[in-house]
């Protein structure tokens, strides 16, 4: 088939969990024999060695972020969310009808419900699968408790309801509508069944070679600093769990691996605290770490954090929000699930001294995912409709 997909930003380089999850996608369906073409605005002009293998045909529109302003605005008069309106773009949608006047596809994707409209102007929905990959409205009701007071709440809130219609008209609108999680699923199905709501969670490339000697001092955290639930969640872990750990281990280290750090989290680095920005390899800087930790107060699908934490035989701490979304975490066996910052002090703490403990969970995680989480098996029937 000859498939097209749009996609909201150039998906190189891979940094956060929503590139590397649609590059994923394509490998797949490269893999089946399928001809990708990739409509995407772009940020820079970086081109990125051996995309042309990923992609057979890649056109990129520069965003004027004026432009979106502008859509913002006379979307949230018409009722419709922000996230829609700040993709809109006429050099986009030019450069698609382009496209798809040149060549026939069979099916089409829209990367995140961003790029919905641009299907809906061509009459091309029920060709079309929806990425959506993630409940927003759950992430927006989360990050409304997490934030606290001050103007962007009541954004978030106004977002929050805006995007809930949204997703219900997605959902009545598209034959197939993608999602990682089978409780973003359920929260979707509202009561209903829907059948065109389709499971398809992340998977995980497996280290074949991870590494076997650590430095029992060095906590990883591993995640797209851009994101609010990342900066929350290494925030919240500088400031009111690792103190405690710094008290029984004063020569501990945090790392904070992750593309685009915040200023509030650029701001923790320290003696103690290591901020490392967009890293090339990922496994080479993580490789000697003790534990991973994610303690993430906001957030909705499967954490690709986790994933690569146990594919690459690291032992992970994480709260029970995200655990919900991997049912294979069993808490003790192959990871530790703790709410309370003092439960999750001590949990990294007896990672840190005890070595059979941790080599007990690390060995566990990674046979879990080695299982259950091949990109493979996780996507296979993605193309069907």
């Amino acid at each position: 088939m000859n498939i097209c997909i749009l996609a909201p930003r150039y998906p190189f380089p891979e940094n956060g969990g929503d590139v590397l999850r649609i590059n994923q996608v394509a490998r797949y369906l490269k893999g089946r024999g399928h001809r990708l073409t990739l409509v995407a605005f772009r940020q820079t002009d970086l081109t990125v060695p051996d995309v042309e293998h990923l992609y057979d045909e890649i056109v990129t529109v520069h965003r004027n972020r004026w432009f979106a302003a502008f859509h913002i605005l006379t979307g949230l008069l018409r009722g419709r969310p922000m996230q829609r309106g700040y993709y809109m773009s006429r050099e986009y949608g030019r450069a698609f009808r382009q496209v798809i006047a040149n060549r026939h596809f069979d099916l089409y994707i829209s990367h995140l419900v961003r790029m919905i409209p641009y299907l809906e102007e061509n009459g091309l929905c029920d060709r079309s699968i929806v990425e959506m990959t993630d409940a927003l409205s759950k992430t927006y009701e989360l990050a409304i408790r997490a934030k606290g007071g001050g103007m962007l709440k009541y954004i978030y809130m106004i977002e929050r309801g805006l995007i809930k219609r949204y997703e219900q008209y997605v959902i009545g609108r598209f034959p197939k509508v993608v999602l990682v999680s089978a409780d973003d699923i359920e929260r979707l199905n509202e009561g209903h069944d829907h059948a065109n709501l389709c499971l398809y969670p992340n998977g995980v490339d497996i280290n074949p070679q991870p590494s076997t000697t650590y430095d029992s001092n060095k906590i990883t955290f591993i995640g797209n600093m851009r994101t609010l639930q990342n900066s929350d969640a290494v925030v919240h872990f500088a400031r009111n769990i690792f103190p405690l750990i710094l008290r029984e281990r004063p020569d501990a280290v945090f790392q904070i691996v992750g593309n685009q750090p915040s200023p509030a989290v650029r701001a923790l680095a320290c003696d103690n605290i290591v901020v490392t920005g967009f890293v090339e390899n990922l496994n080479a800087v993580i490789a000697d770490s003790c534990v991973v930790v994610a303690p993430v107060r906001v957030a909705a699908g499967i954490q690709n954090k986790v994933l690569v934490a146990m594919a690459n035989r690291l032992p992970i701490v994480l709260t029970p929000l995200i655990s919900r979304a991997i049912p294979e975490l069993h808490d003790g066996t192959n990871c530790f699930i703790c709410d309370a910052d003092r439960d999750f002090a001590d949990a990294c703490l007896r990672l840190m001294s005890d070595v059979q403990l941790r080599d007990r969970l690390a060995a566990n995680g990674y046979e879990m995912v080695r299982q259950h989480y091949s990109w493979n098996a996780k996507l296979s029937g993605y193309e069907n409709l």
